[in-house]
């Protein structure tokens, strides 16, 4: 084989082997195998944690723990969603004093929740997930929880409904809150 040929040849191969590379070796993780993180995910202690007389809002889309990776890079998440007949400053209140007596400690960086959605809590734990704590309407129950958040309060008795949720990496180590 001459020489031109030769350089045309690894040319030809290392162009290749660059290319396939990029596509054999992804930089993201999946949700592939993670079935184990999941489950323990979904027994956080944490999540179980609700006020004396919240109660669950079962059925809908956020009951459960899951992996998601439509964004590129896989995460895993357990919710609960509860409705509570008082005002969300007394459910502030309750996990202000029982996340950090559980090892959890609050993230002052408090931001908005997506689609402007009510503001979010976070609370970070050096060894385990990230818990959130987040508000949400009746309104957006029905549409991004696929879930009937029961009847609007009646009275003087406010009524609240709010999302406790977990994140962790796929082989279940801690997130950062945000």
């Amino acid at each position: 084989m001459n020489m031109i040929g030769l350089r045309l040849l690894l040319a030809t191969v290392l162009a290749g082997a660059t290319l396939s590379g990029c596509s054999f070796l992804s930089p993201f993780t999946t949700c592939e195998g993670t079935d184990p993180e999941v489950a323990a995910l979904d027994e956080l202690p944490a999540l179980g944690l609700h006020p004396p007389g919240a109660r669950p809002l079962d059925g809908g889309a956020a009951d459960g723990a899951t992996c998601t990776d439509d964004s590129g890079d896989a995460w895993l998440s357990a919710d609960r969603l509860y409705v509570y007949d008082g005002n969300a400053a007394d459910v502030l209140a309750y996990y202000a004093r029982e996340l950090p007596a559980a090892g959890w400690h609050p993230v002052q960086r408090i931001g908005a929740a997506p689609e402007g959605r009510t503001p979010v809590t976070c609370f970070e734990s050096p060894d385990r997930p990230s818990v959130i704590v987040a508000f949400e309407s009746p309104a957006d129950l029905r549409e991004f929880y696929l879930v009937d958040p029961g009847p609007e309060p009646t009275g003087s008795v406010p009524r609240t409904w709010f999302h406790v949720f977990a994140e962790a990496s796929t082989d279940g180590s801690r997130m950062d809150c945000y």
